[in-house]
């Protein structure tokens, strides 16, 4: 048993990243690595693509950030869209 205890750690670890109904990313951390790195799922999160976290709770904090930041700079946009009807 102790030689697939040792296996087990040595094994990736990853972890899916959710902003509301929406699959972000995964973030994967590679047997030696420290962080995890990110992986868009979807395209409105390109911006987080390959950046390193120390952990999902970081990652996802990241994610929702880039979300609000997203739907700020729309906004605007929107409301003269309207206007313009």
């Amino acid at each position: 048993m102790p030689a697939l205890a040792g296996k087990a750690e040595d094994m990736s670890k990853s972890y899916v990243i959710e902003v509301g109904d929406d699959q972000a990313g995964l973030i994967v951390r590679e047997e030696g690595e420290r962080d995890y790195l990110f992986h868009a799922a979807l395209e409105e999160y390109n911006a987080l693509e390959g950046r390193r976290f120390a952990n999902a709770f970081l990652a996802e904090r990241a994610a929702i950030a880039h979300a609000v930041s997203r739907r700020r700079r729309r906004a605007p946009a929107l409301g003269r869209e309207a206007l313009a009807q």
